[in-house]
């Protein structure tokens, strides 16, 4: 399956990842694929349910990753904890513009968190960000970091980050199960999107955009799932 190339243009995009081989299938059959437009009008809202950050300082490795660049943790003890379960930072990565939507309408960029549990069940912290004059040396240095290393697959780069420096001050969230968003797109996923962006300076959103502009999967149908909102 990892010799199974996909992208997102042309005869092995979106639209045909199901096709591509049996692991993927599920991109066409799931029921519960992401990502997907989150209509503010059709939401269940919720009292927030328990969600603790526990995320440090840390030495990311910055890699390309097929289609992207993705940073992995050194300390492996940091994470999430919802509903009672922990879940530790596996390795995140951004997409631009976002593919989950506000009522119809993207973001310009969108950073994914991806958790796993002992389990091995995944959570993803979905976070957006607008436009913003506020410089993050993080944001600019990663950027930076992105254009180095995505033109080799052998090219490593690291960084002194904590994922605080993404995250809004304001942690009310919305919330459904999903899918990855690249193959092969498996299920049972839970989706945390933060309400509040964050921001990013349009310098730094140009530089990130020339290596994953257009990392974007189409919105799936929500085939009667419920996306719920916290208070």
């Amino acid at each position: 399956m990892n010799q199974v190339t996909w992208d997102y243009h042309g005869e092995r995009g979106p639209e045909m990842w199901g096709h591509l081989c049996p692991e993927f299938e599920i991109a066409d059959t799931g029921r519960e694929q992401s990502p997907i437009d989150i209509q503010q009008d059709q939401l269940q809202k919720i009292a927030k349910e328990p969600l603790a950050f526990h995320y440090i300082k840390d030495t990311f490795t910055i890699k390309r990753i097929e289609n992207s660049v993705h940073a992995f943790p050194t300390d492996q003890t940091q994470g999430v904890t919802y509903k009672g379960t922990f879940y530790k930072l596996f390795a995140f990565h951004a997409h631009i513009p976002s593919e989950h939507l506000l009522n119809g309408k993207e973001k310009p960029i969108e950073w994914h968190f991806v958790h796993e549990n002992e389990n091995q069940e995944k959570l993803v912290i979905g976070v957006w960000m607008e436009f913003g004059e506020a410089m993050n040396a993080v944001l600019q240095e990663l950027a930076e970091d992105f254009n180095k290393v995505f033109p080799d697959f052998e090219q490593q780069r690291t960084i002194q980050l904590s994922v605080e420096d993404f995250l809004p001050k304001e942690r009310a969230y919305y919330h459904y199960m999903g899918s990855l968003t690249t193959p092969p797109t498996l299920e049972n996923l839970t989706w945390i999107v933060l309400k509040e962006p964050a921001t990013i300076t349009p310098a730094d959103h140009a530089t990130f955009e020339k290596i994953i502009g257009g990392t974007v999967r189409p919105v799936q149908p929500l085939h009667g799932r419920t996306v719920v909102e916290s208070e």
